[in-house]
């Protein structure tokens, strides 16, 4: 019987074992997950966990007996140690070794770190996992105050459940903007504005000089010279792929493991998907996308294609976030070279932002317009040409659909 082993235990993961038993696969299908805990969701982790209104339980996203009913073999405790690519086999923290016929590599990503003087602290936090949200949780006490370093996603997200929590929330932000890597400049003025109206503080184009307190962060002080006494720090400079196995492995890895149109590797038998996943197409740049929607759309493709479907897939860009309660969603190129922006006003600070190269509608941000997003997507589908002012002033955009 051919045996199909995915590492990993998140969204990807999942997905792929999933969609092999929709697509028919009648072999053995083995998750090997080194968390604690069954797969779990991680976009609630920096909002509803930390809020205490969800848990592993209501985050999971295989539950042991549904795992039974579709004979997935759920091996949760159990870390993957090695790829033997000549033999087939994986290597496993307990010693065990498990042969595959095919294999799919989906591990994720880790936090960025921050050493030095933020290194062993007790208050010092990452948010990776839902062990780290539950332990960030019980530091949520109101009146306290919460350091962000770095404004992106997660530390955008953290510091508005803390304002929410009735805690000070202080950012601290290298780049002159948040979410520099994915916001373009207007908006992410736009989302500091957001912030700051609900009593973040955020310091843009500011570093930390020093750092005060042995066992915990007691202060810092910014190289605008302000010092501030903190309580519960939470760093979120980024996130790393875990390509480490693949890459003792000999498979190729840059950034990520990767990949071609078809989600397979340097090793025609082993495939990659999900955050861990750099897609290479033609001759480009390796592309690693760090969302929900690719993860699961990737992990999809990829177990299709193990089972020979020969599908190539293209990367699903859409995104999305809450902070407040504002959500943000966006797709395609926001920030396209020679392009073109037009803004549709909505009510408030809503608006929703699209971005044109030629006739050709590109990319858009739905910034607290998220009812927006579905028909935009429809409209980027199609391929609709923008020939005039009709995405600004259309009383309706489903009428342009």
């Amino acid at each position: 019987m051919e045996r199909i082993i995915i590492i990993g235990g998140g969204l990807a993961a999942v997905t792929a074992a999933k969609t092999l038993r929709t697509e028919g696969f009648e072999g053995a299908v083995t998750i090997l997950s080194e968390e604690r805990h069954l797969p779990y969701d991680r976009p609630p982790l920096s909002k509803a966990v930390l809020q205490g209104a969800a848990d592993a339980q209501s985050t999971c996203l295989l539950k042991a007996e549904v795992a039974q009913n579709l004979a997935i073999d759920l091996q949760i405790n159990q870390r993957a140690e090695a790829i033997d690519r000549d033999a087939q086999v994986v290597r496993l923290s307990s010693s065990q070794r498990l042969p595959y016929d095919r294999l799919l590599i989906a591990t994720g990503s880790r936090a960025r770190t921050l050493d030095g003087p933020f290194e062993g602290k007790g208050n010092v936090f990452y948010l990776r996992t839902i062990d780290d949200a539950e332990c960030l949780r019980a530091q949520m006490v109101p009146g306290k105050r919460l350091l962000s370093i770095g404004a992106g996603w997660i530390g955008l997200e953290v510091a508005a459940t803390a304002r929410k929590s009735g805690m000070e929330a202080v950012v601290v932000e290298l780049a002159d903007r948040l979410c520099g890597r994915s916001l373009p400049p207007d908006v992410g003025v736009a989302l500091a504005d957001v912030h700051r109206s609900n009593g973040t503080v955020i310091h843009l184009n500011t570093s930390i000089v020093t750092v005060g307190g042995e066992d915990q962060v007691e202060s810092v002080t910014l190289s605008n010279g302000e010092m501030l006494a903190v309580d519960v720090v939470v760093i979120g400079i980024g996130a790393i792929a875990n390509d480490a196995i693949a890459r003792e492995a000999g498979l190729e890895t840059g950034n990520g493991v990767i990949v071609d149109e078809f989600l397979r590797t340097s090793d025609p038998l082993i495939y990659a998907a999900g955050d861990v996943a750099a897609m290479r197409v033609g001759d480009g740049q390796p592309t690693r996308m760090e969302s929900w929607a690719n993860a699961q759309d990737q992990a999809a493709a990829a177990a299709r294609n193990m089972l020979g479907k020969k599908e190539p897939y293209a990367i699903n860009t859409w995104f999305w976030s809450d902070q407040y309660d504002l959500n943000i969603q966006m797709i395609g190129d926001n920030q396209p070279e020679g392009g073109t922006i037009l803004v549709r006003k909505g009510e408030g600070r809503s608006f929703t932002r699209f971005a044109v190269i030629g006739d050709v509608l590109v990319g858009a941000i739905c910034f607290g317009a998220p009812r927006d997003m579905a028909i935009v997507r429809r409209l980027i589908s199609k391929g609709y040409a923008v020939t005039d002012d009709s995405l600004i002033t259309a009383t309706d955009l489903r009428k342009l659909l």
